[in-house]
């Protein structure tokens, strides 16, 4: 089963991963490829953020800023006893991530279906991120829908997990407030990075994969392309590949 609850796994020597959920998302998001670390030696942590650490309808309103300052002391807990930390982040946690090693020493950086943009539909006159920004200041929240992923076991066992049933507009922005930042940052950052994105997202863009790929400034990068899965690639059909991918890139 999947659980939301914040998780640290002791490893067997001096690594040490750092896991960043998504946006109204949780540590569910990351709990198997955690559990695939730490049977490899790596001691893992997934936090949950302040404001989305907590089952409510609707889901409350939080600001980025505050979400950083929880995974900033969790980062400076965790270097205080390891050698080596790695961060792991899954779309909102990826422009967290990001930010995270352009301040602080991150020895390598694995970006998953990294939210960057809203993935923009034929259907709409404009992009998403117009209306939340214009409309959506006059609107609280809107419902969410199933979670994306193909998998319908998958599906059914995150549905349960997950604390929300909609997303706060006012955090969405925060959150688009963050990327926006993050963007100026990324050619200054020189941790060595992974990418991995499915081109079948629903939820992202997924050229903003590519973005980071030919933006960041880190001499070892690499952008690994899935078919099969929706936004939620750790835990849809993809997922072996994506723990293998990761494990590889980390050792």
């Amino acid at each position: 089963m999947l659980s939301n609850q914040p998780f640290f796994l002791e490893g067997k020597d001096d690594r040490a991963c750092l896991m960043l959920h998504g946006l109204g998302g949780g540590t569910y998001e990351m709990q198997f490829l955690g559990e695939y670390l730490h049977q490899k030696g790596w001691s893992v942590q997934a936090i949950n953020y302040q404001g989305q650490d907590r089952q409510g309808v609707p889901m409350p309103a939080s600001t980025w800023d505050t979400w950083y300052a929880r995974i900033l002391e969790a980062y400076q807990a965790l270097a205080e006893r390891y050698r080596c930390i790695s961060v792991v982040g899954f779309s909102t946690g990826c422009p967290l991530s990001l930010h995270l090693a352009y301040e602080q020493r991150v020895d390598q950086l694995v970006l998953l279906s990294p939210y960057m943009a809203i993935r923009h539909q034929w259907y709409y006159l404009l992009r998403l991120e117009a209306y939340v920004s214009s409309i959506g200041q006059w609107v609280e929240s809107v419902p969410s829908r199933n979670k994306p992923i193909r998998d319908p076991e998958m599906r059914s066992m995150a549905n349960q997990a997950a604390h929300f049933t909609t997303f706060n507009l006012a955090t969405v922005r925060s959150a688009m407030t963050l990327i926006a930042q993050v963007k100026s940052e990324i050619p200054a950052i020189q941790t060595p990075t992974l990418i991995i994105q499915s081109s079948e997202d629903t939820v992202v863009d997924p050229p903003g994969a590519e973005f980071i790929y030919h933006h960041i400034g880190s001499a070892t990068k690499k952008l690994i392309w899935l078919h099969r899965s929706d936004h939620i690639i750790t835990l849809d059909y993809d997922r072996e590949t994506v723990f293998a991918e990761v494990g590889a890139f980390l050792d």
